[in-house]
């Protein structure tokens, strides 16, 4: 068996391995690392035989790079689950869209979004299927609704990719489902965002997060909270519906129909009551005469705005921080992680951000929040110590975060690896 990086490791972003054995060669996810540029993984002419990929979950870093293989004329099944089959088409479609509106390259059409649907076959949880020498199964990662860790057994080695995994109950989602280590597991390949940190404890986040909101419109400002579309802005819907913020709500972008969207598959969720409650106590955005009406409200009232994107990287959070970047009474309060050359990475470490190619210094409050879907550093040393494989491959972290982990690792016992873009091993 050969294990090949084609994307993910050493970095945050365009997440794609290979595993190739005699009889089979499949792809774990295939997704793209966004920044100033789109970057692909490495998707050369060796990817033509490729017999399926599966998907772990929705989000763009994992499948961003889904319609560049039907672009390359690579026409094979994507299996993931039925919530990410939709959840994908939503952001895949939305990429392509903000990619011609900003003038951006993008190497692929809608037409290979649209066959990438096509190809995609939902799969359950738990419902074991059979292709050529291996067999291969999902359990719920806990990180978004529909993410999957994938199990894959075959005649020799079994190998168990989580995923982007976490442990903890959100408010969103519960926590992942680890019934898969009653099995023997070879090889364990796992996330490392947070191998460094472990998470604030998130009741005291939350805390730290209201008091802030409510201290900006005590002083008459605009709170600007940038979520990822699938996650983020849900959960922080919850937070401001639990906490009965008693102001105007506004929910802009593609969260809106990524929301809708979830209430279809309350088990999925954790606390599905409440979302719907959320979203009939906030403003929905749906095209540019609502933006005019909140933008209008907004300068008079103040008042709150959660809208896409969590990275600054484009997205309707452009728009209004163009427009209230420069009054010290508003604030723009990040709440995911800032991939590295994102825009929203670029205005935590120099304090100034791009708006098209403009590169401005804003004058508004920035504070950053984490609530992450993620598994600190604690939760994967517990994933680690219960499955106990025989080989640990730790990607999807920044150098440091990965060093760390496998540092530790090794420190107790375990055959750790930190494989480099473009490495190969030999299992």
């Amino acid at each position: 068996m050969e294990i090949i990086f084609r994307g993910g490791a050493l970095e945050v972003g365009r997440s794609c391995i290979e595993i190739k054995t005699d009889k089979s060669k499949i792809l774990l996810d295939c997704g793209v690392k966004l920044g100033k540029e789109i970057e692909y993984p490495i998707l050369d002419d060796s990817i033509r035989d490729v017999d399926k990929v599966f998907v772990s979950h929705a989000h763009l870093d994992h499948s961003g790079a889904l319609p560049l293989l039907f672009h390359k004329k690579v026409d094979i099944p994507v299996i993931t689950t039925e919530l990410s089959k939709k959840l994908i088409k939503i952001l895949l479609k939305d990429m392509v869209k903000i990619a011609e509106m900003e003038n951006r390259n993008i190497a692929y059409s809608n037409h290979d979004v649209k066959e990438v649907m096509r190809r995609t076959i939902p799969l359950n949880y738990h419902e074991k299927k059979y292709y050529k020498d291996f067999s291969y199964e999902l359990f719920s990662a806990g990180h978004i609704p529909g993410s999957a860790s994938i199990l894959l057994e075959y005649s020799n080695k079994t190998v168990l990719y989580t995923g982007d995994i976490k442990l903890r109950d959100t408010r969103l989602t519960k926590g992942a489902d680890l019934s898969y280590i009653k099995d023997d597991i070879d090889v364990l390949i796992i996330e490392s965002t947070y191998g460094n940190s472990i998470h604030p404890d998130r009741k005291a986040v939350e805390k730290a997060f209201i008091e802030k909101i409510k201290e900006v419109l005590f002083r008459g400002g605009i709170a600007l909270i940038p979520v990822f579309a699938v996650d983020r802005a849900q959960e922080i819907l919850l937070i401001l519906n639990d906490y009965k913020i008693d102001a105007p709500i506004y929910l802009d972008g593609m969260a809106v129909e990524v929301t809708k969207l979830m209430l279809n598959y309350k088990e999925m969720l954790n606390e599905s009551s409440q979302l719907e409650n959320a979203l009939k106590n906030v403003s929905l955005i749906g095209n540019s005469d609502d933006r005019a009406k909140a933008i209008e409200n907004l300068s008079k009232n103040g008042g709150i705005v959660v809208t896409t994107a969590g990275m600054l990287d484009g997205g309707p959070i452009l728009y209004y921080l163009k427009l209230f970047m420069h009054d010290p009474k508003n604030a723009l309060l990040l709440t995911g992680y800032q991939v590295r050359d994102s825009n929203g990475r670029h205005l935590i470490e120099t304090g100034k951000l791009f708006i098209g190619d403009m590169e401005v210094k804003p004058n508004l409050e920035v504070c950053m929040y984490n609530f992450s879907c993620h598994a600190g550093m604690d939760e994967l040393h517990e994933i680690i110590k219960k499955v106990n494989p025989e080989l640990l491959i730790i990607q999807h972290g920044e150098e440091i975060q990965a060093t760390i982990l496998r540092n530790w690792a090794l420190e107790h016992g375990f055959n750790a690896v930190t494989p480099k873009l473009g490495d190969k091993i030999e299992v």
